[in-house]
């Protein structure tokens, strides 16, 4: 132990009593009357222990013990707790029933069905990580639903195992102003759907690799978007035919969110728009009109796209790339002017610069020679490539020109 490198040490806080305990087991002990073992349970806020003597220590006397402390616990008209373990099968009923909890998170713990309604008037902070569901969606359903002043709800899905993860997610809350999903893992022979109906919604974090059916509705108020999917379609140069359901579903997604502000989106949801934008003849890209701020991930051959998706943002403010190098052709010369560059457009920032791309540069001479209102334009190269006033790079871009002479270009 002595020879391992040495970390960063971090305080585990427990900001209010009940909130979060530590269980430890203590033993083997000398023997009184055959007892070995304790099972200690102590919080961390008041340093209340209670505490179980054994023979010996199994599996279901840990599950026995933890599941007769949190009953008790959520009675005690606790206002935060936080559940996290892999030893217990499923949570008490009485979770369902609560009149002071106020956040709740629940972490590799299995959920039921519950048994009658369920009552949490007063949650408002609901993260959920790798839950094992009794009953599919009708479980998390009859959870969300009792949960009318619900504002924050995460939810991060499990690794799929026939008969433990729910394949059809429907969240549907009139209260919910910020939801943030992931589902990273990849498998084939299921069919998963996520259905959104939050009408208060402001922030949306959607980074789900595996759903094939996505419907989005009713978010009028969202403010905010990260996304990050390939909405599970299999594609090279163009959706096969046989997917053509897959293009509705990606239009109908972009249609959804379109009057979103704030649009943070990756790589490989830029390329499913690309996608839909070579046959856009069919499913357009809708208009964004109230997306001031943009924030997009791409290769070089994928910037090609650039103008065309611009093109549906007629009012945006602020737009930022991070771009990574790949084997594809560099870009070509752009020409198509967005009307957002004529008319809105006031920064521009790029990420992830290398001294030896051109790409860089016909991106920053396009964005130079074409933005009426430009105000900053904003470069940031790779750690190891950062270039001195002197370097090639910098006086090709001095020599460029500046539609708009308000433009000061920033190097980082």
């Amino acid at each position: 132990m002595i020879h391992l490198p040495t970390e960063l040490l971090s305080t585990t806080t427990s900001p209010y009593p009940f909130m979060r305990w530590a269980m430890d087991i203590v033993g083997p002990m000398p023997p009184s009357k055959q007892k070995r073992y304790l099972l200690i349970m102590t919080d961390y806020f008041t340093k209340w222990v209670d505490a179980e003597s054994y023979a010996t220590i199994r599996t279901p006397d840990v599950q026995k013990f933890f599941l007769e402390w949190i009953g008790p616990s959520v009675e005690r008209r606790i206002q935060h707790l936080d559940v996290e373990t892999d030893i217990v099968s499923c949570m008490p009923q009485n979770i369902y029933k609560s009149n002071t909890l106020v956040s709740l998170k629940l972490v590799a713990v299995g959920l039921e069905t519950p048994n009658s309604d369920v009552s949490l008037p007063c949650l408002k902070i609901f993260p959920l990580e790798h839950i094992l569901y009794d009953d599919d969606s009708l479980t998390l359903e009859k959870l969300i639903s009792g949960c009318s002043v619900l504002e924050d709800f995460t939810m991060i899905r499990q690794t799929y195992t026939p008969g433990t993860v729910m394949l059809s997610l429907r969240m549907r809350s009139q209260s919910l102003k910020s939801f943030r999903l992931t589902f990273e893992y990849t498998m084939e022979g299921a069919d998963f759907s996520v259905e959104i109906d939050a009408p208060k919604l402001k922030y949306l974090s959607f980074k789900d690799k595996q759903s094939d059916k996505i419907v989005i509705k009713n978010l009028s108020s969202l403010l905010k978007i990260d996304i990050d999917t390939e909405f599970h379609a299999k594609y090279g140069d163009a959706l096969d035919p046989k997917e053509r359901m897959k293009r509705y579903t990606i239009s109908d997604f972009l249609t959804g969110i379109s009057n979103v502000k704030h649009m943070i989106i990756s790589q490989r949801t830029v390329e499913v728009c690309y996608i839909v934008c070579s046959l856009s003849i069919f499913n357009p890209i809708p208009i964004f009109d109230n997306l001031y701020r943009l924030q997009a991930a791409s290769c070089s051959y994928m910037l090609q796209l650039l103008p065309i998706f611009l093109e549906s943002c007629p009012n945006l403010k602020d737009l930022v790339l991070d771009c990574f190098v790949s084997t594809e052709p560099e870009l070509t010369e752009l020409s198509y002017v967005p009307q957002c560059l004529l008319s809105s457009l006031e920064s521009f920032e790029i990420r992830g610069l290398s001294m030896d791309e051109e790409t860089g540069k016909k991106l920053v001479r396009y964005f130079l020679e074409n933005s009426v209102l430009l105000k900053k334009l904003i470069l940031r190269f790779k750690d190891y490539s950062i270039p001195n006033y002197d370097s090639d790079i910098l006086k090709g871009i001095r020599t460029f020109t500046k539609r708009s002479h308000k433009c000061q270009i920033i190097i980082h």
